[in-house]
């Protein structure tokens, strides 16, 4: 079984822990008090002038590891503001980075930047979930679900007004998705088998995408020679995790790759 196979078959059981504690029902009561925050449309405009940087919130990774014993998540949103962040992404998966829903009700409270929900969404109920806590966007990822799957979560999506980061991490998922519409579209440059990162497969997608599609590349990205590389290719922005999370001054990290 892959890394992929297993979180999903896990998340597919917590899903149904939540429904039961959570029904859909209560869930869609408590999202109609929500206000959203603009995502796509800060993530859309493209401008090299400007680098677009979504600042993640990661405890762990199944590749580091733990990278964060003790988060002070006020502090860390405060490092990434002043570091010029355009938006936060969360990390909600809790077996392998040691996320929670929760992180994003408490950082709604003391941020003003947009929030995507990061994680394995395998049930419609958990993009209702999201927009329940507080996110302003949800990621879905192209390997996990099938083109069927994909086009009615972003139908979903559009009613209850909450943005899509809609990943792939091959040329091959990308054409499962070409067709659709709706969404940014996040390349990660890592296989999702043997968890190895390479900056190739964001070169190899970006060559072959209409250059109107507004295009987020993750995982990998490092240093400044990373963002000019991928700005001249005209890239929308950067989701940017582990880099700033174990870096000793998060505020300064975010500025020098925003140059």
């Amino acid at each position: 079984m892959t890394f992929l196979e297993k979180v999903l078959e896990e998340k597919k059981r917590v899903v149904k822990d939540s429904k039961a504690k959570t029904p859909l029902s209560e869930l869609k009561q408590i999202m109609t008090e929500v206000k959203k925050r603009p995502f796509y449309q800060v993530l859309y405009r493209r401008s090299p002038e400007n680098v677009k940087i979504i600042a993640e919130v990661k405890k762990a990774s199944p590749s580091k590891g733990l990278l964060l014993s003790n988060l002070d998540l006020p502090a860390l949103l405060m490092d990434y503001e002043k570091g010029g962040a355009s938006a936060i992404s969360i990390l909600t998966e809790e077996n392998y980075f040691s996320g929670s829903l929760k992180y994003i009700a408490e950082a709604k409270k003391v941020t003003g930047l947009p929030i995507l929900r990061k994680d394995f969404i395998v049930d419609e109920y958990e993009i209702y979930q999201a927009k329940a806590v507080g996110a302003d966007a949800v990621l879905l990822i192209g390997e996990a679900l099938d083109a069927h799957q994909i086009a009615e979560y972003l139908e979903i999506a559009g009613l209850i007004d909450i943005d899509v980061l809609l990943e792939v991490h091959s040329m091959k998922t990308y054409e499962k998705i070409a067709d659709l519409e709706g969404y940014i579209l996040g390349i990660n440059n890592r296989n999702l088998e043997t968890l190895k990162v390479d900056l190739a497969v964001s070169d190899e997608i970006i060559r072959n995408i209409p250059e109107s599609l507004p295009v987020v590349v993750e995982s990998g990205i490092e240093d400044r020679g990373h963002i000019e590389h991928f700005v001249k290719q005209g890239v929308s922005g950067f989701l940017i995790g582990t880099s700033l999370i174990v870096s000793s001054d998060p505020c300064k990290k975010l500025m020098e790759l925003r140059g």
